[in-house]
C-alpha cells in the first residue's frame, strides 16, 4: 500500500534531531523499552467558525470539513505510527467504555478520505442528521507506515457559550467536557485558533484556555482570517500586535502565529499556500517575521514545540534503557561463556561454586551485605534470622506446650496463667505450624491421688514413706511425650526453610530453572540429594536425643539436681509462707511472735506429712518437675546444636564446592553444565540486545536536556551593597562617622553639593 498521507509535508513536522530520536525509539522497541510516555499530541481549539480544522488540513495535508454549514460533532483524533508496513485502522471509540470499538472496513485511506469517514462516524454515533447533537465518542484513524514518525492530531468541536435553536444548553455543556478534556492532559500542545475577524476581547475560547494553562506553557496561538479584517483599522492593527506577541495580557511563551485559511473555491493545497504567500507580501501583516506567519514556518515552529517535549521525556527512556541493560548484563551473566568443551564446563561450574560457597557462609553467619539478602525489611533469604526466629518459636512451644498436664501449685487447682509469646514472635509462630494442645491443667491434689493409686499398685521393696524411682520416671515419661512431635515438627520446618534458601541462592547466582537448565540440574543432583541425606540424618539424630527420656536412663547430675530441688522447696515454703501470713491481716505487732512461731510449725509439719506420707508422692512430683525442667532446657539445646546446627547447618556450604568440582568426571560435568542449544541461541540474541541498548543509551544522552549544576553555598552570600547618594545642602565637609547614615547594606557615597 502506498503511503497514505503526503510524506514530505509531515517530515515538516519533525527536525532532523526528533526524526532520528524516533528512530531510535523505533529500534529500541525490540528489547521492550524505548518508548516515550505521553508523545505530544497537537489538539486545537477554538471558537466554532474560526477556522480550526483548516488549520489542521494545512498542518496535515488531510481534508478536514471545512464547509461553513458543517460543524465538528466529535473530537477527531488522526494517530501516526512508525511500522514496517503501511495500514490504516478506522474505528469510533464509544464514551460509554462496555461498549467495543466500532471498526471500519478500510482498505486504504487517502487525503481526501476524510469527509465520508466522518459521515460514516455520525451515522455510528447516532448523531442526527439535523446536526443539532454533539457527542463524547471519539473517531479515531491510525496511520502505520515505514514513513511516518510518532503524532497525533486532534480536531476538537468548536467552543460556544451562548446557546441557540442550532445548539442546546447540553449540547455545550459536552463540547466543553469533551474539549477540556483534552486541554487537560499534560501532553497536549493547545493551537489556540483566533479569527482576525472577531473582536479579541470577545474570544471566549482564548478566556477557556488561559484557564487551563495558566503558564501559558502549552498554548500556540494561531490567528486565522487575517484578509477578514478592514485595511488600516485598529483592530487589524491589534492583531498585527498580537501575532508579534507584544499584546501584554495574551503574551505566550510558544508565541502566535498567523495563518490565511483556504476559501472553499480553493481546491489544490499547493495553491492555497501560494495564495497565503502572496498575501502576506501585499499587505500590513508583512511587517510579522517571516517565522511567525505561513503554514510551512508553522510546521517548523511546531516541529521545534515536538522535539523540546521528546526531549524533556528523555529521563524516563534513559532510566527504562539503563534498566533493561542490568537485567540483560545480569542474565548473559548468569549464561557465563560459552561451554561446549568440559574445561568449559568445569570453569563455569567453579564460579558458581565459589559465588554459592560465598553467599551460603554469609547467610549462616548473619552476614547481610550482599544484595542477595535484601534491605532491611526484607527477611525471606535471611537464613540465621530465620534460623533464630524458628528456634525462638521452639523453645517458646516446648515450653509452653510441652507437658502433658500443667500441674498447678495452688491447693484449689486453678489454672496457671497464660504465657504470652513475644510481640514480635506472635507473626512467626502463625507463619508456621507450631499447633499444638495445651496441657491439661490438673490440680497438685488430684495427681497426688493418682500417685497414690498407682504406687500401691507398683510398690516394690522400698521403705515406707520413700518415693518410687520408678514412679518418678513414669511421670516424667508422660509429661514429656510431646517432646517428639514439638521437635520433629521444629526439625521439619528448619529443613524446609533451609531448603528454601538454598534455591533461592542457587536461582540467584544462576538464574531461575525455567531459564537455565544449570540451575535445574544442579537443585535435582546435588540440592536434592543432599536434603534427602541430611533428612534421613536428622531422623536418626531426633531418635538419638529422644531415646534416653523415652527409656528413662538420662539421669541428671547429683550435685545441679539437688540444687533445683533445693530452690524449688524453698519457693514453695515461701509461697506457703506468704499464704499463711495473708490468712492472719488482723494480727497485731504484739502477737507477731506467737503467729511466726505457729506459721513455722504448721509449713514444717506440712513438709514432714509430706515426706512421710506412705508413698511420698509429694516428692515424685518435686523430683519429676526437678526433672523435667533441667531435662527441657538440655533436650531444646541438643535440637538446636546437635541436630540442627550440626547436621544440617553447618554442610549446607558444602553442597556445591570448587572442591566436588574439581573431582568431577566429564559425565557429571556434562550433567550440569552442559550448554543446550537454547541457551547458546539466548546468549546470542542477549548479546544483539545489548548491543542496541548501548548504542540506544548513547544516542538518547546525547539528546537528553542536560541540567545546569549548581553547587549550594554553606553560608548565605551577603547581600549587595545598593549605593545611596546623600547630599545636603550647604555641606562643605566631609561629614563625621558619627553622623552617616550607612546602615548595614548601603554603601553611602557623600556628595558636595549647595543645591539639590
Amino acid at each position: 500500500m502506498a503511503d497514505p498521507l503526503s510524506s514530505s509535508v509531515l517530515d515538516e513536522l519533525n527536525t532532523a534531531e526528533a526524526k532520528a530520536l524516533h528512530e531510535i525509539t523505533h529500534k529500541l522497541s525490540s528489547c521492550g523499552v524505548g518508548k516515550i510516555v505521553n508523545l505530544p499530541q497537537i489538539i486545537v481549539v477554538g471558537e466554532q467558525s474560526a477556522g480550526k480544522s483548516s488549520v489542521l488540513e494545512a498542518i496535515s495535508r488531510v481534508r478536514f470539513p471545512v464547509h461553513n454549514d458543517i460543524c465538528t460533532r466529535f473530537a477527531t483524533e488522526l494517530v501516526l505510527r512508525q511500522g514496517r508496513q503501511t495500514c490504516v485502522d478506522v474505528s469510533v471509540c464509544f464514551d460509554d467504555k462496555s461498549k467495543a470499538p466500532k471498526a471500519f472496513q478500510k482498505t486504504g485511506f487517502n487525503e481526501d478520505d476524510l469527509p465520508d469517514i466522518i459521515q460514516e462516524a455520525k451515522a455510528c454515533m447516532g448523531i442526527a442528521a439535523s446536526g443539532k447533537d454533539f457527542s463524547r465518542d471519539v473517531l479515531r484513524l491510525e496511520i502505520e507506515g515505514p514513513n511516518m514518525y510518532p503524532l497525533t492530531l486532534v480536531d476538537l468541536p468548536g467552543i460556544f457559550h451562548v446557546s441557540t435553536d442550532q445548539q442546546s444548553e447540553p449540547g455545550r455543556e459536552t463540547v466543553n467536557k469533551i474539549v477540556e478534556s483534552y486541554m487537560k492532559k499534560k501532553n497536549s500542545i493547545i493551537l489556540v485558533v483566533i479569527p482576525a475577524s472577531n473582536q479579541l476581547a470577545n474570544n471566549y475560547a482564548l478566556k477557556v484556555v488561559m484557564e487551563v494553562d495558566p503558564k501559558r506553557e502549552r498554548t500556540l496561538g494561531v490567528i486565522t482570517k487575517p484578509d477578514c479584517t478592514r485595511s488600516g483599522s485598529s483592530e487589524e492593527r491589534r492583531y498585527i500586535q498580537l501575532a508579534k506577541n507584544q499584546e501584554t495580557t495574551h503574551r505566550l511563551k510558544l508565541g502566535w502565529h498567523v495563518l490565511r485559511n483556504r476559501s472553499e473555491d480553493e481546491e489544490d493545497l499547493n495553491d492555497r499556500d501560494a495564495v497565503e504567500e502572496a498575501f502576506f507580501q501585499d499587505s500590513a501583516w508583512g511587517s510579522i517575521f517571516p517565522e511567525d506567519r505561513g503554514i510551512a514556518n508553522l510546521r517548523k515552529k511546531l516541529s521545534k514545540v515536538l522535539y523540546k517535549h521528546i526531549r524533556e521525556n528523555l529521563h524516563g527512556v534513559i532510566d527504562d534503557i539503563e534498566g533493561k541493560l542490568r537485567e540483560r548484563q545480569t542474565e548473559l551473566g548468569r549464561l557465563g561463556r560459552p561451554r561446549s568443551k568440559p574445561e568449559e564446563m568445569r570453569s563455569f561450574l567453579l564460579t558458581i561454586a565459589g559465588e554459592f560457597q560465598r553467599l551460603a557462609r554469609d547467610g549462616i553467619h548473619g552476614q547481610y551485605s550482599d544484595p542477595f539478602f535484601g534491605d532491611l525489611d526484607a527477611m525471606e533469604n535471611k537464613f540465621r534470622a530465620l534460623l533464630r526466629n524458628l528456634n525462638r518459636a521452639f523453645d517458646f512451644v516446648l515450653t509452653t506446650k510441652g507437658s502433658t498436664l500443667a500441674i498447678s501449685l495452688l491447693e484449689n487447682g486453678e489454672d496457671l496463667p497464660p504465657v504470652e509469646a513475644p510481640e514480635f514472635l506472635t507473626p512467626f509462630l502463625g507463619a508456621y505450624a507450631y499447633d499444638f494442645p495445651d496441657p491439661t491443667p490438673v490440680s497438685r491434689q488430684t495427681v497426688n491421688k493418682q500417685l497414690r493409686r498407682q504406687a500401691a499398685s507398683n510398690q516394690g521393696r522400698e521403705l515406707p514413706g520413700l518415693p518410687s524411682q520408678a514412679l518418678v520416671t513414669q511421670l516424667f515419661q508422660k509429661q514429656a511425650l510431646p517432646w517428639g512431635d514439638i521437635a520433629r515438627t521444629h526439625v521439619r520446618q528448619v529443613t524446609l526453610v533451609a531448603k528454601a534458601f538454598v534455591d533461592q541462592l542457587f536461582r540467584h547466582v544462576i538464574g531461575p530453572p525455567d531459564a537455565s537448565a544449570t540451575t535445574e540440574a544442579i537443585l535435582r543432583v546435588c540440592v536434592d540429594r543432599f536434603f534427602a541425606e541430611k533428612e534421613k540424618a536428622l531422623r536418626d539424630k531426633m531418635d538419638e536425643l529422644l531415646r534416653p527420656y523415652a527409656r528413662g536412663y538420662a539421669m541428671p547430675l547429683d550435685s545441679e539436681f539437688h540444687r533445683v530441688r533445693l530452690e524449688r522447696s524453698r519457693s514453695q515454703v515461701a509461697m506457703a509462707v506468704g499464704r499463711l501470713l495473708d490468712a492472719h491481716e488482723d494480727v497485731t505487732s504484739a502477737r507477731w511472735k506467737d503467729a511466726a512461731r505457729d506459721t513455722v510449725s504448721k509449713i514444717v509439719m506440712d513438709e514432714e506429712g509430706a515426706l512421710g506420707s506412705e508413698f511420698g508422692t509429694e516428692v515424685v512430683i518435686d523430683m519429676m518437675e526437678t526433672y523435667y525442667e533441667m531435662s527441657l532446657r538440655t533436650f531444646t539445646d541438643n535440637v538446636v546444636n546437635l541436630a540442627i546446627e550440626g547436621c544440617l547447618v553447618c554442610d549446607i556450604p558444602d553442597i556445591l564446592t570448587p572442591t566436588k568440582v574439581v573431582g568431577m568426571t566429564d559425565e557429571e560435568l556434562e550433567e550440569l553444565a552442559a550448554e543446550t542449544d537454547d541457551a547458546q541461541s539466548r546468549r546470542d540474541h542477549l548479546q544483539a540486545e545489548l548491543d542496541i541498548l548501548r548504542e540506544g543509551l548513547e544516542q538518547c544522552r546525547k539528546y537528553k536536556p542536560r541540567d545546569f549544576t549548581v553547587v549550594q553555598s554553606a553560608r548565605p552570600a551577603p547581600a549587595a551593597p545598593s549605593l545611596q547618594l546623600v547630599a545636603t545642602a550647604g555641606m562643605q565637609d566631609k561629614p563625621a562617622d558619627s553622623q552617616r547614615v550607612d546602615d548595614p547594606g548601603f554603601l553611602v557615597l557623600w556628595c558636595k553639593s549647595d543645591t539639590f
